[in-house]
C-alpha cells in the first residue's frame, strides 16, 4: 500500500523488522571511521591519494552485517510498495556525528542538498521526476534534536510556487518562501526513512549527547545508466544490467525484489 505521507511530503518513517544487528553495525562504522582517519594521515604524509572508494563508502558491497540491513523484511516491503521492485542499490555511506576531539567542537553541518546525482546516462537532471532515484536512511543509533539534527523541506520533491529549483545541489540556506516547510526529523534507533531523492534535506552540527550513526543508501531503477563522467558505479556497470530478482550475495549486486 502506498504511504500517503511519502507521496505528499516526499518522506516517511518506518521501523526495521529486525534490530539485532545494529550494535554490530555500529561497531563496524566506528572501526571504519578510525580507518578513515588513518587513511587521511597516510595521504597527508605520503602526499598521495588512496584508491577510491574510501572506508566509509559502499561497504554494503563487502560487509555482511551491513548487507543484512538492506534485506530487512520491513525495509524490502516498504521500498517495494512505494518505489517498485525493480530497484538496485548503487551507493551507500555513513554519517557519524559526535562531540569531536578538537576544542570541544562537534562534527559540523551538512548543508541543504538533494540526492539526485544524475538522471539517466547523459540526460539532463529532471528534479521532479518521481519515477526513479530514491534514498533510504537508517538510524543505527538515536538521531536526536541536538546530535546533528536532521531537517527536510516538506514537499520539496514536487514544484512549489515561488521557488525555482534550478539551483546547485548544495545550498547554504533555503529561500523565505519555504522556510515554514522546514521540518525536524528526529529518529529512534532501528527506524528508517524512505524519501524521493530530490527532497531537500540537511543535518545540523553536533551539539550534545551521545554520538549518532546513520547510514544512507541510494536506490535507482534497474536499467538506469550511469553518466561516463558522473557518479561511479561500484559494481563496475553490472548493476545497471541486473535483473530485479538477482541475489546480491551471489553477484555483488544489491537488488530489491
Amino acid at each position: 500500500m502506498l504511504n500517503e505521507q511519502l507521496q505528499q511530503e516526499g518522506l516517511a518513517v518506518f521501523e526495521l523488522a529486525d534490530t539485532s544487528g545494529l550494535d554490530k553495525a555500529c561497531e563496524v562504522v566506528r572501526e571504519l571511521k578510525a580507518l578513515q582517519k588513518q587513511q587521511k594521515r597516510v595521504e597527508a604524509v605520503a602526499d598521495i591519494e588512496m584508491p577510491w572508494p574510501g572506508p566509509m563508502i559502499d561497504r554494503h558491497m563487502d560487509i555482511q552485517v551491513l548487507q543484512d540491513l538492506f534485506f530487512d523484511a520491513n525495509l524490502q516491503t516498504a521500498a517495494a510498495e512505494n518505489f517498485g521492485t525493480d530497484l538496485f542499490l548503487w551507493r551507500s555511506n555513513f554519517f557519524y556525528k559526535h562531540q569531536g576531539d578538537r576544542d570541544g567542537r562537534g562534527t559540523g553541518e551538512n548543508k541543504w542538498h538533494h540526492d539526485r546525482h544524475f538522471e539517466n546516462g547523459a540526460a539532463p537532471l529532471d528534479i521532479f521526476n518521481m519515477s526513479n532515484h530514491f534514498t533510504v536512511l537508517l538510524a543505527l543509533t538515536d538521531v536526536g534534536m541536538n546530535a546533528g539534527r536532521l531537517e527536510y523541506v516538506k514537499g520539496s520533491h514536487q514544484p512549489i510556487d515561488g521557488w525555482d529549483r534550478d539551483i546547485p545541489r548544495h545550498i547554504k540556506e533555503v529561500p523565505e518562501v519555504v522556510q515554514d516547510r522546514v521540518t525536524p526529523l528526529p529518529l529512534k534507533r532501528g527506524q528508517f526513512v524512505l524519501f524521493h531523492s530530490s527532497l531537500l534535506h540537511r543535518s545540523l552540527a553536533f551539539e550534545s549527547g551521545d554520538a549518532r550513526i546513520s547510514m544512507a543508501a541510494r536506490l535507482a531503477k534497474v536499467g538506469t545508466e550511469f553518466p561516463e563522467d558522473g557518479a561511479p558505479n561500484p559494481a563496475g556497470g553490472e548493476q545497471a544490467r541486473a535483473e530485479p530478482t538477482v541475489n546480491y550475495r551471489k553477484t555483488g549486486i544489491l537488488a530489491f525484489n
